[in-house]
């Protein structure tokens, strides 16, 4: 009985059944490629988007207006020096914005005075015990397309060279010299980035988290080791562990604390690290604390033009640089450009031209957020972060130190060197091994297109055969 129905209804309907036949072998053909092609592009290995994709749209009321007040404020003050105030930091801020200064020649004067100091000092190490001194140079000569290799003719990543120089000064010695490798692809070294990549994971405390020294993890140095470690495959485990950790350390306000203190340059170095590994401070359930998110938290020690080192303080400029360049790292996450301290996709700048205009070409003000459906709560992806972006240190050697009351407070640890210790060179995956681990997975998705078009392609003929086959035989019939 159920043959003859559908027998008859063959006869009756060929065109209906041919399309039946042609979804359902459509589906069987096309299932795993379309599969395949789903995981090759969820699967994180682009160089111009953090390593944990969970962007969402964003509100960006408050935050906007602070950042663009901030910008105008840096770039319509004193031209940069060399130091940790007033200079490197407001370089890297103004040219990874893309805010360029109103002065003419802006960019290259302040790299025509790093020429006379390199040449003055005669040599490429810049301080005997402080690496930092480099490091710090080198992002920020990297920011505006100047290659660090080249200054005055001194090569400043060479001292880096040496382990024993960049670790003598402890973790920040050690994060920052990853960072400032990482920042250009073409510097090379990566047996250093190696050992420090070793040192800072032998570091890592019982439960997750870094210290500056052996005691509980603290939400500076983890949210600094976090950024540096971004574009290492074998330390997403520890990235992981660190973020939960910091979000144990969030307090309940939202906001982050040294040294028992709340602090808007701890809570600069969380928004900074969360940015790097694509995590959104303002919408990650787990650093929203009685409604307040990290963001909140850093937004509320703005102070006109500026940012206070603590509430109810006023407006500092070491706060004020790390709260910039900050804000930069979460701006440049939410319109999907390459992290802070990726340089790569800075164009070079020849020793003969004007550094006045670093690449790429600026808007004068806070991007607009994208929107995207993931979830800011999504799992982590254990591919690289090729786009390895930065943060900078809160309170040592490394970072703007200020010189009022407040920068000598108790709330900004000191730093204490590390121990010697032996380090064994281990796989780190470079920018450039992950831009060809990226070129291969795009080679792959487009070959999984390819296979589905041919499918498609050859599943219609054969429904169309089919069609005309059963309508030729009802004829006969």
């Amino acid at each position: 009985m159920y043959r003859s129905v559908g027998t008859n209804n063959l006869k009756r309907h060929p065109l209906t059944f041919s399309i039946i036949l042609t979804l359902i072998a459509g589906m069987v053909l096309c299932a795993v490629p379309v599969q395949g092609i789903s995981a090759q592009t969820s699967f994180f290995m682009q160089s111009e988007q953090p390593l944990y994709s969970a962007r969402t749209a964003d509100h960006r009321s408050g935050y906007a207006a602070q950042y663009s007040a901030v910008l105008k404020a840096l770039a319509g003050g004193a031209n940069p020096e060399f130091g940790s105030v007033g200079g490197e930091w407001k370089v890297l801020t103004l040219a990874r914005s893309g805010f360029y200064p109103t002065q003419s020649g802006y960019f290259s004067e302040y790299y025509a005075k790093i020429e006379k100091l390199v040449a003055a000092n005669g040599s490429p190490k810049l301080h005997p015990q402080k690496s930092t001194e480099n490091s710090r140079l080198i992002i920020a000569l990297s920011s505006i397309g100047r290659d660090a290799r080249s200054v005055a003719g001194f090569d400043l990543t060479a001292p880096l060279g040496d382990f024993n120089y960049v670790k003598k000064q402890g973790l920040n010695g050690v994060i920052f010299a990853l960072i400032a490798l990482d920042c250009n692809k073409n510097y090379g070294m990566n047996d250093i980035k190696s050992q420090c990549v070793d040192l800072l994971l032998s570091r890592e405390c019982d439960g997750g988290g870094w210290a500056l020294g052996l005691g509980a993890a603290e939400a500076d140095i983890t949210a600094m080791a976090i950024t540096a470690l971004a574009p290492y495959r074998k330390a997403a485990a520890a990235i992981e562990r660190g973020v939960e950790k910091l979000s144990a350390l969030q307090n309940a306000n939202g906001s982050f604390s040294s040294g028992g203190v709340e602090t808007s340059e701890s809570c600069s170095q969380v928004l900074v690290a969360l940015s790097t590994v694509g995590i959104n401070a303002h919408k990650d359930s787990r650093f929203i604390k009685s409604g307040n998110s990290a963001l909140d938290a850093l937004c509320a020690f703005y102070v006109g033009g500026g940012f206070a080192h603590m509430a109810n303080g006023g407006a500092n400029s070491m706060a004020t640089e790390q709260a910039a360049y900050a804000l930069c790292a979460y701006d440049r996450f939410l319109s999907g450009r390459s992290s802070l301290y990726n340089m790569n996709d800075v164009s070079p700048v020849s020793p003969a031209e004007p550094t006045d205009k670093p690449t790429p070409k600026p808007t004068g003000k806070p991007t607009a957020a994208p929107t995207d459906a993931a979830s800011s709560d999504a799992a982590y992806s254990t591919a690289p972060a090729t786009d390895a972006a930065y943060t900078d240190a809160p309170a040592t050697d490394a970072v703007p130190t200020d010189t009022s009351a407040a920068s000598t407070s108790p709330n900004r640890p000191s730093f204490e060197p590390d121990a010697t210790a032996e380090i064994e060179t281990t796989d780190a995956v470079s920018p450039r091994e992950s831009a060809s681990a990226q070129g291969s997975d795009r080679t792959k998705s487009g070959s999984r297109v390819f296979d589905v078009v041919i499918a498609a392609a050859a599943v219609c003929l054969i429904g169309t055969a089919a069609y005309f086959v059963i309508k030729k035989r009802n004829r006969r019939q």
